[in-house]
């Protein structure tokens, strides 16, 4: 079976980095050639893959999601990735497209009429419903109505990016809806999808990571040690994860370590200056550096307001040989046994921390899933025969 994945970009959120270990995956199994295309910009530092084949964007990697899509959204742009991706598709011949990451179900389902074959769509997250998390802080997941999307929308960003956010998001749900199969990360993300999607909806959980021995058995820190690890934003959880780590601080021996980048690196830096030589800020770690302090932390937390779909950070942190604790919220549950999961309020994060120093032994680092990458990528290649079979049907 030949398979192109087209995915937005190779590095900005955890849906790219989802696709190209899913893409890595696919392409170690049997009678099954991948090739993925891609954009990179000028300041990607991933390793390009073998079957890589990406459009470079002469600008550096945008912040925010928002800067994104302005940027890949462009005609322009987007005409030149469509483009790029009918050369490969032309050079390879594929039997299915799979669309990994939001903008790419334009040039996939572009190059499926063409050469007749199926398209699959990857949905990582609720971009779908939304350009942005502040609907989503309470923890449920619904449909606005435009006007509310446009009151979000307004409240970060001019009148018109917030009426080209609006526009966007809806055309490429009509975008999907054409799309012969639909793959979501959890099941909370597939019932909260899949009341606008008319495709069938199966579950794909992100896959898990086969990490070098000398990466998972790194020394535990002498101190206890308590790492927050991802973006530092309000959805994120990270100012309730800091009032959490004040009580900690005040009440137990324990080290406080951050790493992460995002709106709130402020707090970050002020908090780890406030409690000099008990509270770390890294910034941003790439790989190495990442895995190295993930490793030697006896504890992750992942206190999100906003409904995670199927966070890498967690999956990461366990297959690294370290404890995850994270908040009830979206798929989150699905990921974690319930003793591990909390309310994300200070107080909440705060008991969970102390009942894991007092009985480590009670939370060894669990997942509730299988999650091995063999396991998921023949699942997927499962969805794409039953694809391939049903568009077989449905011509003849």
């Amino acid at each position: 079976m030949k398979v192109l994945i087209v995915s937005d970009t190779v590095e900005f959120s955890g849906a790219e980095e989802a696709t190209l270990n899913l893409a890595s995956l696919l392409s170690r199994q049997e009678d099954v050639e991948v090739q993925l295309c891609t954009t990179r910009f000028i300041d990607s530092k991933v390793q390009p893959l073998p079957f890589e084949r990406s459009l470079r964007i002469e600008q550096q990697k945008p912040k925010r999601i928002e800067e994104l899509y302005t940027s890949l959204a462009h005609p322009r742009s987007l005409l030149r990735m469509t483009l790029h991706c009918q050369k490969v598709a032309r050079d390879f011949h594929p039997d299915i497209i799979h669309s990994a990451i939001f903008l790419s179900v334009v040039p996939s389902l572009v190059i499926a009429r063409r050469l007749k074959i199926p398209v699959v769509a990857h949905l990582h997250d609720y971009r779908i419903l939304s350009l942005t998390d502040l609907p989503f802080l309470g923890g449920t997941v619904f449909i606005q109505s435009y006007m509310s999307e446009l009151a979000n929308y307004l409240q970060t960003e001019k009148p018109y990016l917030a009426f080209l956010g609006l526009g966007l998001r809806r055309s490429l749900l009509a975008f999907y809806n054409r799309c012969d199969h639909i793959i979501t990360v959890s099941n909370f993300t597939k019932n909260s999808v899949s009341k606008v999607l008319r495709p069938p909806v199966s579950v794909l959980h992100n896959a898990g990571y086969d990490f070098a021995r000398t990466e998972t058995r790194e020394k535990k820190s002498d101190s206890p040690t308590v790492l927050y690890c991802g973006r530092l934003s309000v959805a994120k959880g990270f100012p309730i994860f800091l009032e959490a780590a004040e009580m900690l601080l005040q009440e137990r021996d324990v080290e406080v370590h951050i790493a992460g980048s995002g709106d709130l690196a402020t707090l970050a830096h002020r908090f780890a200056l406030n409690h000099s030589g008990k509270a770390f800020f890294h910034g941003f770690l790439w790989d190495e550096k990442f895995h190295y302090l993930v490793a030697r932390s006896h504890l992750t937390v992942h206190p999100s307001l906003s409904p995670e779909p199927c966070p890498l950070s967690v999956i990461k942190s366990v297959n690294l040989g370290t404890t995850a604790i994270a908040s009830n919220r979206g798929g989150l549950p699905e990921l974690l046994p319930p003793k591990y999961l909390f309310e994300p309020a200070p107080a909440e994060i705060r008991n969970k921390v102390v009942q894991f120093f007092d009985r480590p032994q009670d939370y060894p680092p669990s997942l509730a899933l299988d999650l091995q990458g063999d396991f998921i990528a023949k699942q997927l290649l499962s969805i794409y025969g039953k694809v391939g079979k049903n568009r077989l049907q449905s011509s003849s």
